[in-house]
């Protein structure tokens, strides 16, 4: 990536530090989401990682990002919650459940609403059925925690070879009844 900064009329090539360091102290707003958006194509993963993070993006921007495989991209953003969650569509959160970090998964489970009902990106058996054959005790976890997770789901959950997990699951249920 070819950077420079020019202030009147005298130019300073820049690194991956200079523009990682720009990537923080630029403000989140519209008028920079020219900048963000040739940012999210470094070579730097801290950079679009703390790119992802951005509240204003154009859409291209986001899709750019979605594609990424670095996980602290794809961490940043889920943690960006709603701003994220409308642009996914089915086969994006079925990479992210692929990934299989925590964290990611941890951050669907606490969307299953959004990306179920508000977004409509997919339907909640299919995504309740795929955080469920996840490994990780502590996902299950979070899903036998959720009150966003299908009764179905629960009800399988209920005979997790994890205590904690059946145990979250059971006491969810209650909450249903």
């Amino acid at each position: 990536m070819k950077a420079e900064l020019v202030i009147n009329n005298v130019r300073l090539e820049l690194g991956h530090k200079e523009l990682n360091e720009i990537s923080y102290v630029l403000n989140d707003c519209k008028r920079n989401r020219d900048i963000f958006h040739e940012l999210a194509k470094s070579k730097s993963t801290e950079t679009r990682a703390r790119i992802a993070s951005q509240t204003h993006l154009y859409e291209k921007t986001v899709k750019l990002l979605l594609a990424d495989n670095q996980i602290d991209v794809m961490r940043s953003m889920m943690n960006r919650g709603g701003r994220t969650v409308s642009h996914l569509d089915k086969t994006d959160i079925e990479k992210l459940i692929n990934i299989g970090d925590h964290e990611v998964l941890n951050e669907i489970i606490n969307r299953i609403s959004d990306l179920t009902e508000t977004f409509e990106v997919c339907e909640k058996d299919w995504l309740c059925e795929k955080l469920y054959q996840q490994p990780d005790p502590s996902v299950r976890f979070e899903l036998a925690s959720s009150e966003d997770t299908s009764e179905f789901i629960l009800k399988k959950l209920l005979e997790d070879s994890d205590i904690n997990v059946s145990q979250a699951a059971k006491d969810t249920l209650r909450k249903y009844e």
